[in-house]
């Protein structure tokens, strides 16, 4: 089958998913385990999960697993798709974005040094992305994590080594920037350690997990507000690490450090709840690193313990999530 029939045939599949088919989305707020995401060969596992990734379009999941140098894709349901191997290509994949045609943009190791590198749809090696038209002064950039724009014409690639989002068009041309550090003392921006940088609809997250905070931009960089209490205790954060929004612009957190997940109201900066927490049971949390959520309300979340890459249902997911077909 060709490659654009494959596309096809896993949008339809998709698809059927999303209008009823499979079921209709879970709209409760209280997110409930379903399973964890595991490979069809018996003692194939993942290896460490660095970044998860839904495709808004399809609700195919993503994992980057930097320790065997591989990206692994799951259907809406979790279960196993394929794998994209590295080497040559790329290792070590730290996180991955899908744009509306399904290509890849990824961030990993490739001839020794951090790279864009640009796949097609079956994880054929496009092009590497050179990140250029950098203002003067700014260190070569090492990025950790990216995002793209919903229509797939903007990267936003979080670099901690200038503490910076830039913010560069498919072919890397820096048009924009986020200053992680404006207002900050050389001090405190020498001990910022930033987390994943995501986009739902026209929202830009980034989690600053240092300073306990989650903050809000619009797709040309603009603050819009910042979310977080600090602390240890209920309803504060301590380490987050990732964000994704939900219905009415609520934010879905992964708390490293207090090892849950928890749903805020960025409007009020308010709590509204903490779910699942600090285990090795299944369903469980043990210092999970990346999550995201799907158009019908699938929540993945990854961690490094076993490798697990676990899913649950019953979020609420964004209108502007939903409303996306291709």
């Amino acid at each position: 089958m060709s490659r654009e029939g494959k596309r096809a045939a896993r949008s339809l599949a998709a698809v059927l998913v999303f209008t009823g088919v499979a079921g209709e989305p879970v709209i409760a707020q209280e997110p409930v385990y379903v399973r964890r995401l595991v490979l069809p060969v018996s003692g194939d596992q993942i290896g460490y999960p660095q970044g998860v990734t839904a495709d808004p379009h399809t609700g195919e999941i993503f994992v980057c697993d930097s320790r065997v140098n591989r990206i692994l894709i799951f259907d809406a349901d979790g279960l196993f798709l394929y794998e994209i191997p590295g080497g040559d290509t790329f290792a070590a994949p730290q996180d991955v974005a899908v744009d509306p045609e399904g290509h890849l943009v990824v961030t990993a190791s490739r001839d020794r040094d951090r790279a864009l590198v640009e796949l097609d749809f079956d994880g054929l090696f496009r092009r590497v992305i050179q990140v250029f038209g950098l203002p003067e002064g700014a260190a070569e950039p090492r990025i950790s994590s990216l995002a793209l724009s919903p229509t797939g014409d903007r990267l936003y690639l979080l670099d901690p080594e200038n503490l910076r989002v830039w913010i560069a068009s498919r072919e890397g041309e820096v048009t924009g920037s986020i200053d992680l550090a404006a207002g900050l003392t050389p001090k405190e921006a020498s001990e910022m350690i930033p987390g994943h940088v995501d986009v739902y609809g026209d929202t830009v997250l980034v989690a600053v997990s240092s300073s306990s905070q989650i903050r809000m931009y619009d797709l040309d960089g603009r603050p819009l507000r910042q979310v977080g209490i600090r602390g240890t205790a209920r309803c504060t954060l301590a380490f987050p690490t990732a964000a994704a929004m939900a219905r009415d612009g609520e934010l879905v957190i992964v708390d490293q450090q207090r090892m849950l997940i928890m749903r805020w109201n960025p409007e009020t900066n308010r709590c509204l709840g903490e779910h699942i927490g600090l285990g090795d049971a299944p369903g469980y949390l043990y210092y999970p690193m990346d999550l995201a959520l799907d158009r019908s309300g699938r929540l993945v979340v990854s961690q490094g313990f076993e490798g697990r890459v676990q899913m649950y249902q019953g979020m609420t997911p964004a209108p502007a999530a939903a409303a996306a077909t291709r």
